[in-house]
């Protein structure tokens, strides 16, 4: 969802929250998202920290990237909550680009995607709204990986979603409704200066994703 004012407009960051934390989105390989429930911590032989990692607030996103969670190495999708001071902390190391940049800290505002229905095999695309995505690595993949607070197995319900979604019909998501996650607009911990940095706040940013959004060329 973008928000208007003076400037253009800001980027909004959604995810389900409380006083505790922010949920967040992965999909992993069986042994890695196993390892992780089991430990609740990322971990395990397979898990490799020191790489670039995404992670993403918007379950409809992560099913859009994950295909229901059935693509290869992607099969299953955790749902990983962190503290709000973690959070402020990733996205201060952050830069906003698109395309690259942004060595161990990227925000990136990709086309939102609809949790409630489909257009063709994947969740429908929101022409008007964008969705954030934090990329990882090193010692702020680091940071995230030892700030998790609690991971959950979020599989059955991308599976369940991707019938519904495929049947086309209302009646088929009314059963899901009591497990869909509630995302709203969250404002991170963050000074001025960060978030709009980020796009969450009016500035040079927030203009140059709006720009992104009309389909002009741009290097952020």
């Amino acid at each position: 969802m973008a928000m208007a004012g003076e400037d253009g407009v800001v980027q909004v960051f959604r995810g389900e929250w409380d006083a505790e934390g922010v949920y967040f989105y992965q999909a992993y390989n069986d042994a890695i998202a196993d390892w992780a429930l089991e430990h609740q911590r990322l971990g395990g032989p397979d898990f490799k920290p020191v790489r670039m990692t995404w992670i993403k607030p918007s379950l409809a996103w992560v099913l859009y990237r994950s295909g229901y969670a059935r693509k290869h190495n992607q099969g299953r999708i955790l749902k990983i909550k962190l503290p709000h001071d973690a959070i402020a902390a990733i996205l201060e190391a952050c830069q906003c680009r698109h395309g690259g940049g942004g060595s161990k800290g990227r925000v990136q505002w990709d086309p939102a995607r609809d949790l409630m229905s489909a257009d063709g095999k994947v969740p429908r695309r929101l022409l008007r709204e964008r969705a954030i995505q934090i990329g990882m690595k090193d010692n702020v993949s680091e940071l995230y990986v030892r700030s998790a607070i609690s991971i959950e197995d979020a599989t059955t319900l991308a599976h369940e979603l991707q019938q519904a979604h495929a049947a086309q019909s209302w009646d088929a998501m009314v059963p899901l409704l009591k497990n869909l996650p509630e995302e709203r607009g969250y404002i991170p911990h963050c000074q001025p200066d960060v978030l709009a940095r980020l796009g969450m706040l009016h500035g040079e940013t927030a203009q140059a994703v709006a720009r992104i959004g009309r389909g002009m060329a741009i290097d952020m």
